[in-house]
């Protein structure tokens, strides 16, 4: 979300930190973003020459004895970077590692001074909120959290992109009245709330707001402020082992719980999705999870297991037909099946051998039925 605000609206997210830095008498304002987001960094510095330009940065501003300038930071491209105490490591020179809170960043920040830090969304919100008052913005929003919030939609929706919501609204409206609903008119099975970072909910659950309360006592976090809607062509266990998979990628490795614990979980997902798994093994992932949440060192340990943690919880009967049937309902997790050409049904027309990626399809031709060779088949399904 913050990329998007950051390449669209450089302009609103400068002066809602002008806006910021006057109510606390700061002096310096810096703009964290990764490196490779090359349009943003370009528009923002683009927009900081603007602001300079026009006297709203700098000495003395407006004539004023207020005086404050921002740049941007070219951070890691790495998520997490994006982690509060990593990314103040980063701009002060160092290894961005994460450091246990308290204190934070409002008590001991940058180079060891009070520091105001919130992502780029907040701040593009501040001019709207001043110039339209208080009331305006509390009027949206519901008894747990006021305003606004940008979603990024994906999954088997007919409409999928950027979109921004009253923090009311709920899965349901979204998906039904602005996403268009399921795509070819499916049904749906599972929400993934919170991106690689959030976890999932059934279709029980679509009436809960989006809100961070709401969401967090359904065992979901906001997240990246992203969800996607899925039919019944998605796997549970496949999007977990891809969430676990990305997380274990991009821990920085200094905590135990998240540099280990995450290679247990993923190769426990593995065993499940490809005939290894054992009933136990359910309570085991649910109970290792459970201890990362509590003794990760940031957020990103913390919640990097909600996936499995919520697709246990809600979609149980999902892994155990995995575990026991060897089935995928989604045919997903090609590790369960073998392929195999029944001679007698094959009319050697060929079309399974041109997908084939790795050409363990031979046959197929001039009445020859189609043999599939075990040592070359990587079980992509696209035979």
């Amino acid at each position: 979300m913050d990329r998007s605000v950051m390449e669209g609206c450089p302009h609103q997210v400068i002066e809602g930190l002008i806006i910021g830095a006057y109510a606390i008498q700061a002096t310096e304002g810096i703009i964290y973003t990764r490196s490779d987001y090359s349009i943003a960094v370009r528009r923002l510095n683009m927009a900081l020459e603007k602001a300079r330009e026009r006297g709203l940065l700098g000495e003395n501003i407006g004539g004023t004895d207020f005086s404050f300038d921002i740049y941007v930071h070219e951070g890691m491209e790495a998520f997490i970077g994006g982690e509060s105490t990593a990314l103040m490591a980063s701009v002060e020179g160092k290894r961005p590692f994460p450091k246990a809170q308290p204190p934070h960043s409002t008590e001991k920040g940058l180079w060891g001074k009070p520091t105001l830090l919130n992502n780029a969304e907040t701040w593009a919100t501040v001019s709207a909120i001043l110039k339209k008052g208080a009331d305006w913005y509390s009027s949206m929003g519901n008894d747990n959290a006021k305003g606004t919030k940008v979603w990024a939609l994906s999954g088997n929706i007919k409409y999928n992109g950027l979109m921004e919501f009253d923090i009311s609204t709920t899965f349901r409206q979204v998906i039904e009245d602005v996403c268009g609903g399921i795509a070819k008119k499916k049904e749906l099975k599972v929400i993934h709330a919170g991106g690689v970072t959030g976890g999932f909910l059934p279709p029980s659950k679509a009436d809960t707001p989006l809100d961070y309360e709401s969401l967090l006592n359904e065992g979901v976090l906001m997240g990246q402020a992203s969800f996607a809607a899925y039919d019944a062509s998605a796997c549970v266990i496949d999007l977990a082992k891809f969430s676990v998979g990305f997380n274990e990628a991009e821990t920085c490795g200094k905590c135990t719980p998240c540099r280990i614990g995450l290679t247990l979980i993923k190769n426990k997902l593995d065993d499940i999705s490809e005939g290894r798994g054992k009933l136990e093994d359910l309570d085991k992932l649910k109970s290792l999870c459970e201890e990362i949440n509590v003794t990760a060192l940031c957020g990103l340990g913390e919640t990097a297991v909600k996936a499995v943690l919520t697709g246990i919880k809600y979609f149980r009967s999902e892994y155990e037909r995995h575990i026991v049937d060897q089935t995928c309902d989604a045919a997903r997790c090609t590790g369960l099946y073998k392929y195999v050409v029944k001679e007698e049904d094959c009319v050697a027309c060929g079309a399974c051998i041109k997908p084939c990626p790795t050409g363990a399809i031979t046959g197929g031709t001039r009445k020859v039925a189609a043999h599939i060779d075990m040592d070359l088949c990587i079980n992509c399904n696209a035979c």
